[in-house]
């Protein structure tokens, strides 16, 4: 199970759902996608992403499981969706 987190620089909320990223790194695998660049617009495009921030719940096979669009969940929610 991984978290994907999707960003830009511009974003005022955005430092809230890195800050938890950082947090959830000790239990989890976290990926930073910043959305202004082509990666980063393509792995949102693939998972629908249209506003930051936004993060996301996926398996090993990148299969969806939670997704938060537009807003940032407290590190509990996270964790009770990803049953850490």
């Amino acid at each position: 199970m991984k978290i994907k987190i999707f960003w830009q620089k511009n974003c005022p909320n955005c430092p809230k759902a890195n800050h938890i990223g950082k947090q959830l790194e000790k239990e989890m695998t976290v990926q930073y996608f910043d959305v202004n660049t082509v990666d980063g617009l393509a792995e949102a495009s693939y998972y629908n992403i249209v506003s930051t921030p936004s993060i996301a719940i996926v398996d090993n096979d990148e299969n969806e499981i939670k997704i938060w669009r537009g807003k940032t969940p407290n590190l509990e929610e996270i964790r009770e969706e990803a049953a850490i």
